[in-house]
């Protein structure tokens, strides 16, 4: 019979652990290093990783780190790696308020959780006016789905404060009306309105053009006659716009009860398509609704010479070239001219593989004459490029869409040729997966989302040439459906949905031509196009048109 001998097991395993951190003084008795800029780390591989999951994989597999007995890691506060570390030996760990957002990196990167929860619970405790900017900021960067709340709840109860001060300035017009618009919001209409005009003042330059937008989201009416009164005599803002003066006075009247005799006409927004027509060099609107082709702007001397790709974002069209210029011009506006943006950071390519999600515009891999794995963004509030997490692999003439809160990359062809691959990537994360692939290995398909599928319609590989192949894809099933096949075979063309049909539009060898394939009749047919109108189209997008 054994008898158990009660022991002070915490003690011990303090003992023993403060004797392995002593055993990091000596290079001998380490058998790793973590690299930091200039700094050595000493450490254990069985202390990293039984702490951490992000080292049990690295020694797990036959990474060059395991065999080399030391990792570099770069872009990275070398003060909290060493607390991480620290951390794995005394179960101990603190640091400056200011630093935590470091060390949060770091924690996530370790996958320490234990240490991630304590610095957000550090971060939600510490949570007013002056900090709100940054947790906010850390929050949606490591998607921390409740600290992002926290914060969320507490900009709406303390507004007035976070307006006031200079970080709130740096949100994004998306940000902002979000704020202001929220029914939980607890701050006057004035608070409110001086708020959206500090912000738009403090660039007021680019940001005018939200002006309407955001001040309508203010209940005018329940500001003082006399706050409106001295805005609309001395606010250039206001005064300088008719929109916004319409505004103000409406809502004098309002005040005061005085109703108007008649209403006026409204208009109404229909989706149509818009297509660069190099025969006549100008923009050319085709109404689905009446099959009416309406002639628009005029395309800058580089468009009508170079290659492009085309994109509509809000009430703007983007064009991004080949020389990584970008221009825009708002659709809308019958006398608006291109606009000089932002270059691009590197280059896509004669037609920069690219596609809208959200406030950004995103460049993918590479067109003709660009194989890349390089991946961008552009803030369509900032007018700012920054650099994104690249592709799996270096492509060209890959498709890319958005659907349902992730982006797609639909074949291509690659250092192996054309291949048949579907990459994922979550835009808030920035990671890539490789989900699925196509039934044929092919590059310039066209694609498009519609409820729960992505149509996916033609390509081009040397060998088969022309598709003329339309498939529907079921992403949360991973299943393929064969569709009626399109009139006429196409590739390096565009496909919009409208009103229950989806268009193909132009193509590599079928510029001139349009065709339609209406789902719930499930057959294709070609769109005449009217005597005396000839295109040769080099891009589309879809536009709201007004009716």
């Amino acid at each position: 019979m054994e008898y158990k001998i009660n022991v002070d097991k915490n003690n011990r395993m303090s003992v023993v652990f403060q004797e392995l951190n002593k055993m990091r003084e000596d290079p001998e008795r380490c058998d790793f290093k973590i690299l930091v800029g200039s700094e050595k780390i000493l450490t254990h591989r069985n202390i990293l990783s039984a702490n951490s999951k992000y080292f049990e994989a690295m020694f797990t597999h036959n990474t060059k780190e395991k065999q080399s007995g030391e990792v570099t890691l770069k872009e990275i506060d070398h003060v909290c790696v060493k607390k991480c570390v620290d951390y794995m030996y005394s179960f101990e760990i603190s640091s400056p308020y200011e630093k935590l957002g470091d060390l949060l990196h770091v924690a996530t990167m370790m996958q320490l959780h234990e240490v991630c929860d304590g610095i957000i619970e550090l971060l939600e405790e510490n949570l007013d006016p002056e900090s709100y900017f940054v947790t906010k900021k850390l929050s949606s960067m490591y998607n921390l789905k409740l600290l992002e709340e926290k914060c969320d709840e507490f900009a709406l109860k303390n507004f007035e404060e976070i307006s006031k001060l200079g970080d709130f300035n740096d949100l994004s017009q998306m940000e902002v009306a979000k704020m202001i618009e929220s029914k939980k919001l607890k701050a006057s209409e004035e608070v409110k309105l001086n708020a959206v005009l500090i912000w738009i003042k403090f660039d007021s330059e680019d940001r005018s053009k939200y002006a309407n937008d955001l001040i309508g989201l203010v209940e005018l009416s329940k500001v003082s006659l006399g706050c409106r009164r001295h805005l609309i005599e001395n606010e250039l803002i206001i005064n300088k716009s008719f929109d916004l003066l319409s505004r103000f006075s409406i809502s004098v009247m309002d005040s005061v009860n005085i109703k108007p005799i008649k209403l006026m006409e409204t208009t109404t927004n229909a989706e149509a398509i818009v297509v660069f027509d190099e025969i006549s060099g100008h923009l050319k609107c085709f109404n689905p609704a009446d099959k009416s082709w309406t002639r628009m702007q005029e395309m800058n001397q580089e468009m009508k010479k170079g290659r492009f790709s085309a994109v509509t974002a809000g009430d703007f069209i983007y064009v991004l070239m080949e020389d990584k210029s970008v221009y825009r011009f708002k659709y809308s506006d019958k006398d608006a001219n291109w606009e000089r943006m932002a270059d691009m950071l590197e280059n896509h390519g004669s037609s920069p593989p690219a596609v809208v999600y959200k406030n950004w515009i995103y460049v993918i891999g590479g067109h003709d004459g660009c194989k890349t794995a390089i991946v961008e963004k552009y803030d369509l509030d900032l007018n700012v490029w920054t650099k994104c997490c690249h592709k799996l692999r270096p492509t060209r003439w890959s498709e890319v869409i958005a659907f349902q809160d992730k982006i797609y990359s639909f074949g291509g062809n690659s250092s192996k040729g054309y291949i048949n691959a579907i990459d994922q990537l979550d835009p808030e994360t920035g990671i890539w997966t490789y989900i699925s692939h196509m039934t044929n290995a092919r590059g310039y398909v066209s694609a498009l989302g519609i409820g729960e599928e992505i149509y996916v319609l033609g390509g081009f590989t040397d060998e088969h040439k022309y598709f003329n192949t339309a498939e529907q894809y079921t992403p949360h099933e991973d299943k393929w459906k064969s569709l009626p096949s399109m009139l006429i075979p196409r590739c390096w063309f565009r496909t919009f949905a409208i009103k229950g049909d989806n268009y193909a539009v132009g193509g590599h060898s079928s510029s001139g031509s349009l065709e339609i394939y209406n789902i719930d009749e499930n057959k294709w047919k070609i769109i005449a196009i009217p005597e005396g109108v000839k295109l040769k189209i080099k891009d589309a997008v879809k536009i709201l048109h007004k009716t």
